[in-house]
Parts: C-alpha cells; sequence; structure tokens
C-alpha cells in the first residue's frame, strides 16, 4: 500500500472511531433508559409493599432478556478498538485480527442469546420464524467475522516472520 492510501485509511479509521464512540455511548443511554429505568423504579417505589417480589423478578426478567443488546455494546466497543487501533496505523497486526476476531464473537454471542432469551411461543407465526432467522444469520455473519479475524491475525504472523528473515 502506498502511504496515500495507509493515510486515507487511519483518517476514515478516526472518523469510525469516533461514530463508534457515539453510538456506543447513545445505546447505552438507550438501553439503561428503556430497559433498566422503568424496572428499577417500580423496584425501588414497591420497597415494604407485597409487590416487591413481583417486581424484582420483572427486573430480572428484563434483564435476562436484555442480555443480546449488552453482547451487541460489546460488539460496538470492539469496533472503536479496532479502527482507533487503524487509525494508529497498525492495519495488519495481529492485535488487530484478535480485535476483529472478538468482533465476531460478539456478534456470535449476541446471536445466540437472542436465540436463548428471545420471544418464545408455541406456535411458529411469521414473527418469530424471522426473527430466529435473522439470529441465525446475525450468527453465521458473526462466525465469519470470528475466521476473517484468524485469517488476518495469521497473515500478520507471517508477514512479520518474513520481516524478519529479510
Amino acid at each position: 500500500m502506498s502511504t496515500t492510501h495507509i493515510e486515507a485509511l487511519q483518517r476514515q479509521s478516526q472518523s469510525l472511531q469516533k461514530a463508534f464512540e457515539w453510538a456506543f455511548s447513545i445505546s447505552c443511554f438507550l438501553l439503561f433508559s428503556q430497559v433498566s429505568y422503568v424496572p428499577i423504579k417500580a423496584v425501588l417505589f414497591s420497597v415494604g409493599t407485597p409487590d416487591a417480589i413481583s417486581a424484582i423478578a420483572h427486573l430480572g426478567e428484563i434483564a435476562a432478556r436484555s442480555l443480546p443488546s449488552v453482547a451487541l455494546l460489546g460488539a460496538v466497543w470492539t469496533a472503536r478498538g479496532l479502527f482507533k487501533a487503524y487509525g494508529s496505523g497498525a492495519v495488519l497486526t495481529p492485535e488487530s485480527g484478535r480485535a476483529v476476531g472478538r468482533l465476531g464473537d460478539w456478534l456470535t454471542a449476541s446471536g445466540v442469546l437472542a436465540l436463548f432469551v428471545g420471544p418464545a411461543s408455541d406456535t411458529m407465526d411469521a414473527v418469530t420464524g424471522a426473527y430466529i432467522s435473522t439470529q441465525i444469520v446475525l450468527i453465521g455473519v458473526g462466525l465469519a467475522i470470528r475466521l476473517l479475524g484468524q485469517v488476518q491475525a495469521v497473515a500478520a504472523a507471517i508477514k512479520a516472520d518474513n520481516e524478519q528473515i529479510v
């Protein structure tokens, strides 16, 4: 790669790093406000009443259902770190390959968690079928990205070995 291509890649990566920082911040706020705020408020208001147990159970159920979203937040954070590394010039390194692999791991974990805690119904309707197929595609994309990260890490190791020999 020429120097101008590497500099362009670094500028684009820095922009993407900032975009992923914003996405992570907004996603954390939305996850907290939509998932945690109302159930926590219900628990606090039900302290000392017979409804306290049901409020705590509801909070636990909502926390379990939000696990796929938390895994997606992990993927966004990992992508931010990946573009930070790319922005610093570490494009073809074993570390960046491992970061790509971790990104795939987070996506795969989110899909698997969504299959376990997602909407389960006795009858298979169109919405449930679409949800399940979407999660299977997410798992497949996560595994493909994981493999891409492994290939990148191996390629970086081979490149480093070749540079030591020459």
